[in-house]
């Protein structure tokens, strides 16, 4: 393989290979341009007087289909690795995103996305209410005063004497 200079690169040599993945991929692209060079060469060869031209299409028949065999074989062990690594990396980006993204975003995103069905002139799904840290304040206090009074009202001797009764 290339090592001492890069594939199509100005740069005089590439970074250490770690990557299957990389030699895989240049491997591939090592074995389709010597497949190139050498179709190029013996279309050149059909030219001369002397070639036998059915059979260097023979030739160049055989020389394509080892070709396709070689990259359907080894794209489709590579797709395979590639949909696996995606998902993984996706996972991993959606942790870090969990960690910087703010628990009050998705009302935020629901809010553009409402702008934009009714940019293309959709119903609303959801109606967005104005808030406001007093109102969120207010129903809070609302809320504990409920609760307050349903475990009073639980603990009244009202309330014993009637479930004694039943």
């Amino acid at each position: 393989m290339a090592e001492n200079q890069g594939i199509g690169s100005p740069f005089p040599k590439q970074l250490p290979r770690t990557s299957s993945k990389l030699l895989t991929y240049e491997g591939l692209f090592l074995l389709n341009q010597s497949v190139d060079q050498m179709v190029a060469v013996l279309r050149k060869m059909e030219r001369l007087p002397t070639a036998y031209k059915q059979s260097i299409d023979c030739a160049v028949t055989e020389i394509e289909e080892v070709r396709c065999e070689m990259n359907a074989s080894f794209t489709e062990k590579l797709a395979d690795r590639e949909r696996f690594d995606e998902g993984r990396f996706w996972k991993r980006r959606m942790t870090f995103e969990k960690r910087w993204r703010d628990a009050d975003d998705v009302y935020i995103d629901v809010q553009h996305r409402e702008e934009e069905r009714k940019r293309q002139g959709l119903p609303a799904r959801i109606i967005v209410l104005p808030w406001s840290a007093a109102n969120e304040e207010k129903l809070l206090a609302a809320k504990r005063e409920r609760a307050e009074n349903k475990r009073n009202r639980a603990s009244s001797p009202k309330r014993a004497s009637r479930r004694e009764k039943k």
